[in-house]
C-alpha cells in the first residue's frame, strides 16, 4: 500500500499519563524536573489536565488503574485520509473523527490495544 504524501504523522506530540496525585506530579515534573505548562483547553470528560510543552501531560488515575498511559498523540497533517485509510484497513477506532481540543482528531487502537490520538492542527468539521 502507498502512502500518499502529506498523510502520515509528521512529529509526536504526547503522552497522556494517568497520575494518582495530580499536585503531587505536577510539583515533581515542574518544580523538580523543571518541565514547562502548556496552555491547553480542559479535558472533554471533565478529568483534571496538566500538560507541558515537553510532551508528557497527566491526568488523574495512577498506576493502580488497568492502564498507565491514557495515549499517545501525533500531529498529522490530512488526518481524514489517513482516517480513511485506517478504515480501509478496518481498523479498531475508538473514536471517529471529531473536532477535538487540538483540531480535527481520530482515536485508533494500534495492533496491541493501545490508544493512539492523530490530530490536525487548524483543521475542523464544519
Amino acid at each position: 500500500m502507498s502512502i500518499e504524501a502529506g498523510a502520515r504523522p509528521k512529529e509526536f506530540a504526547h503522552m497522556l499519563m494517568k497520575v494518582s496525585d495530580i499536585k503531587q506530579a505536577e510539583r515533581f515534573y515542574v518544580d523538580l524536573l523543571g518541565f514547562e505548562i502548556r496552555t491547553a483547553n480542559p479535558l472533554p470528560d471533565g478529568r483534571p489536565f496538566l500538560p507541558f510543552k515537553q510532551g508528557l501531560a497527566l491526568t488523574s488515575g495512577g498506576p493502580s488503574e488497568p492502564q498507565q498511559i491514557d495515549h499517545i498523540a501525533f500531529k498529522t497533517d490530512n488526518v481524514r485520509a489517513i482516517c480513511e485509510r485506517l478504515k480501509k484497513a478496518n481498523a479498531k477506532l475508538y473514536q471517529d473523527l471529531h473536532n477535538g481540543i487540538y483540531g480535527l482528531t481520530i482515536y485508533v487502537a494500534d495492533p496491541d490495544g493501545n490508544k493512539i490520538e492523530l490530530y490536525q492542527e487548524g483543521a475542523s468539521i464544519p
